[in-house]
C-alpha cells in the first residue's frame, strides 16, 4: 500500500468516514505521477506516527479527495540516532540523507567544518533546506516510516558539538584508536549522536573540540570510508544492536484493531 506525508493539520481530528482534499503536491504525485485510479486504499502520514488509512474517491483539477476508513498510531521503533554531518561536495549530502533516513536516522545536522567545501551561500539556504527536506520526506515514503526525520539549518562544528545533548556521543575519525565495540554500552542508550567529517575528514582541533564536549572518538577498522559511506555503516550498526532491525515488519495496519487505535 502507497505511502504519503502530509502536513500535520490536514489531518488533525478528522474522524473515521470523513473526506479530506490532499494538498496540491501529494494529489499530483498520486494522480500524475502513480496514476493512482479511485478506489485504491493508501496510507497517509503525519510524520509523528499518525496514520490514517484512506480510499481515493475522486480527483478535481489540483486535488485529490480520499475517505479515511482507519487511523493509528505507530511508536517510533528505530533508535533515536542525531547524524551530525560535515557537509560535502556536490550531491553527496543528499545521498547521506537519503540513505540515513531509510536506515532510521531520527535527525541531520549539516556542519560547516575547516574542511567543508560544500557550504551552502546564505542566499540559497533556503532553498536548499526545502530539497533537502524533500529528499527526506521522499526516503521515509518509500522505506514506510510513521516518523519524518528533519534537516536542520546547517551550523559550525564548535556549536553543533557544543549544544549536543544526546546520551552517547560517537565521533568517527581516521586517528581514532578505540574500535567501536569497545564504546558501545550493553543497555539501550536513550539517544546517539554520530559526528562525521567531511571530505579530508576532522582536524585535530575540531576533534579536540568535539571530545571537549563529550564525544569519544571511535573507528570501524583499518579501512577509510567515504563521508558519505561513514553514516551509513555506523548507522546500520548502532540500528542491529539497539534498534529496530530485529523486528517482524507489519507492512499495513491489522484490520482487527479499533479505528482509534
Amino acid at each position: 500500500m502507497r505511502h504519503f506525508f502530509v502536513p500535520e493539520q490536514t489531518l488533525i481530528a478528522v474522524a473515521t468516514g470523513t473526506e479530506v482534499a490532499l494538498p496540491k503536491e501529494v494529489a499530483h504525485h498520486i494522480r500524475t505521477v502513480l496514476r493512482l485510479a479511485v478506489g485504491t486504499e493508501i496510507i497517509l502520514g503525519d510524520g509523528l506516527g499518525g496514520c490514517w488509512r484512506c480510499a481515493i474517491v475522486g480527483f478535481s483539477s489540483n486535488t485529490a479527495v480520499v475517505i479515511v476508513k482507519q487511523q493509528w498510531h505507530t511508536a517510533e521503533t528505530a533508535l533515536n540516532v542525531q547524524l551530525l554531518q560535515g557537509l560535502p561536495t556536490g550531491d553527496k549530502f543528499d545521498l547521506i540523507l537519503q540513505k540515513n533516513t531509510e536506515l532510521g536516522v531520527s535527525a541531520f545536522q549539516p556542519l560547516v567544518t575547516q574542511r567543508s567545501q560544500g557550504a551552502v551561500p546564505a542566499n540559497k539556504l533556503g532553498k536548499k533546506l526545502e530539497r533537502w527536506q524533500r529528499i527526506i520526506s521522499e526516503a521515509a515514503r518509500q522505506s514506510e516510516r510513521a516518523w519524518l526525520p528533519q534537516v536542520a539549518v546547517p551550523l559550525s562544528l564548535p556549536v553543533a558539538v557544543a549544544q549536543c545533548d544526546a546520551a552517547l556521543k560517537l565521533m568517527l575519525w581516521e586517528q581514532g584508536t578505540q574500535p567501536l565495540r569497545e564504546v558501545l554500552p550493553m543497555e539501550r542508550p536513550q539517544s546517539v549522536a554520530v559526528l562525521v567529517g567531511p571530505e579530508g575528514g576532522l582536524s585535530c582541533a575540531e576533534a579536540e573540540q568535539a571530545q571537549e564536549q563529550g564525544f569519544v572518538s571511535v573507528t570501524l577498522g583499518p579501512r577509510i570510508l567515504r563521508t558519505e559511506t561513514a553514516g551509513v555503516a555506523i548507522s546500520s550498526i548502532l540500528q542491529f544492536h539497539y534498534g529496530d532491525f530485529n523486528l517482524v515488519p507489519q507492512r499495513h495496519k491489522p484490520a482487527t484493531l479499533a479505528d482509534n487505535g
